[in-house]
């Protein structure tokens, strides 16, 4: 399992929750491009920080994705 950090900078305007990160990998990890920054705008600070978690837990998983596609293609 790879150990990612984000730092997160929220603000709350009027009923909108703006969360604005960067997430980057503690360990070495097969692909460090797909961290980054990203941007959440959420109703509530729960639903901000729930959409935080899965973006975060998302960026690398579509990498790996994308890798073993290439890699079954490469084999066909």
């Amino acid at each position: 399992m790879n150990n990612i950090d984000a730092n997160v900078t929220v603000w709350q305007l009027g009923p909108v929750t703006i969360m604005r990160g960067a997430a980057t990998p503690t360990t070495r990890v097969s692909h460090p491009e797909c961290f980054g920054r990203f941007t959440v705008i959420a109703l509530s600070p729960a639903e901000a920080i729930r959409k935080c978690l899965r973006r975060v837990a998302r960026m690398c998983a579509d990498c790996s994705a994308r890798e073993q596609l290439d890699q079954q293609e490469a084999r066909a």
